[in-house]
Order: structure tokens, then sequence, then C-alpha cells
């Protein structure tokens, strides 16, 4: 075909509407008015062909190198299961005439007989691995053949590509990939094990609250048991919990005692560290003062987080707040004058835990109760530097209904014990707009009631500690895509039908009657 051939085309007026598929980048408008007929409502436009004739030939060489090629790999599949089958018989042969061997060596030859009958077997095994040392060579030779012709096909398929004037080929791969990530996307709604990203198909924007929405949370990850054993069933772990804190990759564990109400040591490692216990340094709150214990610097419950380089604790058998600099060792308190403390209006399952401190995209949180509000659940905003409760909102959900808590972006989740071996966020709270809602997550766990669970904005995922093993989820967020339609209608005329195409956007109207 010659170029600027034009064809003269009566397009239907549906073809053109908005939900019709049309590549702007195929269709060359006319520079001055486009010509309609009223009768049919009918536009004409002219479409401009390419001068190059597609070059068939190269399709029926492509095809005939693919037969070929289908041919060779299935002789070179067939040769290789034939020397896998033979390789795994030569060793066992081998191995047969190996302990043959060290039988003789260690009792002797008995006669000629049995001496020229292990002669034998020795040289039929080393013409044994000289042919299976050649079928070798020659796989690799049917090897180096199957990759060259695979260049050739690759250097036709490049050729055809170069004709291919209106992006097919490309539209075609794209429409594939989006397929794919749209499909991934689905899966990683429904399967909270399709090995995505936490956040979907998208790279996840840690430590802001763009468009995030929790829409599910992934199996659980058994990271190791707490140092202490398993009869430390009670406690907390995680990373640093606040956003662009001093220490990144440190993880911290803090089992209570078996009392199951002091917490007194607490450990803290890299990550390599804490998978093999290596550079263990145990550090402890607790004081021997005058020939006895002083736990005044100790906490209570499972409510601790490491929050900027340091920890917050309810302090010990107090309604106090503790702030402990991990750097310095000194604490800072500061009480909070109306809450309920040593065991009162607790976590459902799990006693001392008054105090639940939260770290997400928009600070550090406590969730605790008050004796006014008859156990239902206080969020309260904190200063992390003075511990004073800046701002604070009264829900309506009961305490003791509840197994845990957890704070995303200024959403409090609450869970609730469903089975033995699964919780379910089934209430949330959202400090940003003041309102609440039921929803339906499952999370699996590991056993028994979750002691702790806390969300961490550095890298979306919940830290549980569940009857002493350190668990861990990726949390799943929906998100706003990041495609742009190809086609789109005109908001300023209803009737115009607007073209995206990759580097323009093309605001030619159709005349339509």
């Amino acid at each position: 075909m010659r170029r600027n051939q034009n064809l003269v085309l009566n397009i239907p007026f549906a073809f053109l509407h908005p939900s019709s598929q049309v590549a702007a980048d195929q269709i060359i408008f006319h520079d001055g008015p486009i010509a309609s007929d009223d009768k049919d409502n009918k536009c004409i436009c002219s479409i401009e062909l390419p001068d190059t004739t597609f070059p068939s030939h190269l399709m029926i060489i492509l095809e005939n190198a693919y037969k070929n090629l289908s041919t060779i790999y299935e002789e070179e599949a067939s040769k290789a299961m034939k020397l896998q089958t033979d390789l795994a018989s030569f060793n066992s042969t081998l191995e047969k005439l190996t302990a043959t061997v060290r039988q003789v060596e260690m009792e002797g030859i008995k006669d000629e007989e049995t001496y020229q009958d292990l002669l034998e077997k020795i040289n039929h095994t080393k013409r044994w691995a000289r042919d299976l040392t050649n079928a070798l060579s020659a796989t690799g030779v049917g090897i180096t053949s199957l990759t060259e012709q695979v260049s050739n096909v690759s250097s036709i398929v490049w050729e055809l590509e170069k004709f291919d004037e209106n992006n097919v080929l490309l539209t075609h791969r794209e429409i594939a990939t989006l397929k794919k990530q749209l499909a991934d996307c689905e899966d990683s709604v429904t399967n909270p094990n399709s090995g995505l990203s936490p956040s979907g198909n998208w790279t996840p924007e840690f430590g802001n609250c763009d468009n995030k929405v929790l829409i599910n949370v992934s199996k659980p990850l058994i990271v190791k048991l707490n140092w202490r054993g398993l009869s430390y069933k009670f406690g907390a772990w995680g990373k640093d919990f606040a956003v662009g804190n001093k220490t990144p990759d440190a993880y911290w564990v803090a089992p209570l005692n078996t009392d199951e109400r002091l917490l007194e040591t607490y450990c803290i490692y890299n990550y390599s560290d804490l998978l093999f216990y290596k550079s263990q340094i145990e550090k402890s709150l607790s004081q021997f003062v005058g020939f006895t214990w002083n736990y005044i610097n100790c906490g209570q419950g499972s409510g601790t987080i490491l929050y900027n380089g340091s920890f917050y604790y309810n302090c010990y058998n107090s309604r106090n707040l503790c702030k402990l600099d991990v750097a310095t060792s000194k604490v800072h308190r500061k009480t909070v004058e109306d809450a309920v403390f040593n065991n009162w209006y607790s976590y459902s399952g799990i006693n001392w835990h008054d105090f639940d401190f939260s770290g997400d995209e928009n600070g550090l949180w406590l969730i605790y109760s008050t004796e006014k509000n008859k156990g239902k659940i206080m969020i309260g905003q904190l200063d992390p530097n003075t511990l004073t409760i800046v701002k604070s909102w009264q829900t309506s959900l009961y305490k003791p209904k509840a197994t845990g808590t957890f704070m995303i972006c200024g959403v409090m989740y609450s869970l609730m014990r469903v089975s033995e071996h699964k919780e379910k966020s089934f209430y949330k709270y959202d400090t940003n707009t003041a309102t609440e809602g039921s929803m339906d997550i499952i999370l699996e766990k590991l056993t028994g009631t979750p002691q702790s669970i806390s969300y961490n904005p550095n890298d979306h995922k919940l830290y549980m500690y569940n009857d002493g093993y350190l668990v861990s989820y990726d949390v799943i967020f929906r998100r706003v895509p990041l495609f742009q339609k190809r086609s789109v209608v005109s908001v300023k005329e209803p009737d115009t039908f607007a073209m995206v195409s990759k580097n323009h956007f093309s605001s030619r109207d159709f005349a339509i009657a």
C-alpha cells in the first residue's frame, strides 16, 4: 500500500459512543469540518494507511521455525529424561560396587572367580561412565543448537515488530499486563496468601495515610518463641512504631513474668540476632535496693510499645503512664487522673491490660477506660514528650468485649475471639470523623488469645504476641488505582467523545447529528 492513501469511512453513531473502544492514535482527523449524513446519523472521517506491505513471508518462516523448535525441544526433553533415569541407575550401581569393594578390602578376596567378577563390574562401570559423559556432551550440543535457533526466531520476531505501525502488539501486551495486575489485585483481596505486597499491587506508601482502607490481613508468620520460653505467655513485641524513628531496624521483645502482670525485662535486637538469639542483652527495669527488689520503674500488662527510641507502658501498680528512654534509662511519668487500673475493664481473657499503647501514621495513641464511662473504650492521642492526652474520643464498645485493638491512620480496629485459632476484627472507630462501624476481617492465630497486637506504619505489619510466640501479619489496603482510562467522556459536552493516547490528550470533537 502507498502512503497518503485516504479511505473514506462511514462510521455509525453507535461506534462513537463512549462505551466503544477506539484508539486515538489510529485515527487521522481532517483539519477542516467533518462531514455528516443527517439521515443515517453517520460521521465521515478519513484514515491514513501505511505504505509498507506487511511481510507475510516472514510469518511462514516464523511458523516453520516454531514447528522445528517444538520438535527439537521434545527430542532434547526426551534425552534429558532418559539421561536422568540412567544417572539414577548409575548412582545406585556405583553405591553397590563401592560397598562390595569396601567389603573386599576388609575381608580379602576369596578366590580367582570372585576377583574376575569384581574386575568385570569395575570395567563395566567405567564404560557406563564414559557413555554417560558422551551423552551429557551431546545434550550440551543440542541445547546450543536450540539456543541458536531461538536467537534466529527472535530476530524474525524483531523484524515483524518493526512493521507494527499501529502498536497493535504493544497494546495487546499492555492489556495483558493490566489484566494480570487486576487478577493479582483481586486475588490479594480474596486470598491473603497471594504473595503480593501488603498493599496490593502498588508500592506501599509507608508512613502516610493517602487512600488507605484496611480490607484484609495475611496469614500469620510465626517468627519464633520469645527468648524466656513457653512459660512466658504474656507480653508484647515489634519494631519501633514511630514514623521516621531513630532505630528503624530495631526489634524488641518484652515478655511479662509468669504472674502475667509484671513487666520487668526486655531485649532489643536486629532481625538476624532476634532469630538466632545472638547479641542478646537482657535489660532489667527492677532494682535491688536495701536487700529487696524495687519495681517502681517496672510496668504491668501487655500494652507496651517502643516509640521513637522510648518504651511506653503502664507503670507498675498505678494509673501512671511511663516513658523509658532506652538510651539514657531515664523514666518519665504522667498520671491519667480518671483512668481505671489494676485489672479493671481489661480485654477479654487478658489480665492487667488496662492501658494499651499504639503508634500509627498520625502519632502515639492510648486505649484505656474510665470508671465514669463504665468500661467503654476511650481513645486518647498522646503527646510523646509530655505524655499528655491532647484529645480523646469515647466509643460505644465495651472494652472487655474485645480481645485487643490496634490503630491505623487514626482508626481503631477491635478484635474479638471467634475460635481457638481465629480472631475477627469486628468494630472500628474513626477519630478523623468521630464515626464508628462494624466490619468482618478474620485473623488466623496460633492458639488461645492474642496477648497484644500492634500495627507498624513503617512496614504495614501487625505484630502479635500469642501465647509466648512472636507472630506477624501483612496488612492489605485498598488504594486508588494508578492507571487512567484510555477513553473518557468529555465533561464539557456530553456528545463529545474525548480520546486519551499515550503522549497526548486529543480534544477534537466528533460532529454528531
